[in-house]
């Protein structure tokens, strides 16, 4: 059932009185993890605890990436939980490693790829859920 509003949200059509799009219950848990993956943290006034450590890193050299991981993998897991709660028994799994990638500026650039899988149950209908996404930080891209 598409009961649950898509971002973004198109406030013109709301201005003009139309629909607005609707997405299921799946679509919207992936919204929303990607909303908590992308903010950072006291970014939401009205709740310091949405979002992740992400943006903490985003312009350092790192040079420890397990610390990184262990990092950014309980900040998203503990985000998520506190803000995702139509999830259950929620695990994280990071790859990271820094990548060559062609720019338009320069001919190559090294980043920093971050590989996220998130897997859970949905609470309501106890089906397995699966998130993947894959994003760079220094600065932060998808």
């Amino acid at each position: 059932m598409a009961g649950y509003l898509d971002i973004p949200i198109s406030f013109r059509k709301i201005i003009d009185g139309k629909d607005i799009p609707r997405i299921d219950l799946k679509n919207s848990i992936h919204n929303i993890i990607h909303l908590i993956t992308v903010t950072s943290y006291n970014e939401v006034k009205h709740d310091s605890s949405f979002g992740t450590e992400i943006w903490k890193y985003d312009f350092e050299n790192i040079y420890n990436t397990h610390l990184l991981k262990d990092e950014l993998k309980k900040s998203i897991a503990k985000s998520i939980r506190l803000n995702e709660k139509r999830l259950i028994n929620v695990n994280i799994d990071l790859q990271i490693e820094q990548v060559e990638i062609s720019t338009k500026v320069q001919n190559r650039r090294i980043k920093t790829q971050i590989k996220m899988e998130v897997n859970a149950l949905i609470d309501k209908t106890n089906e397995r859920f699966n998130h993947n996404e894959v994003f760079f930080i220094g600065p932060l891209s998808y």
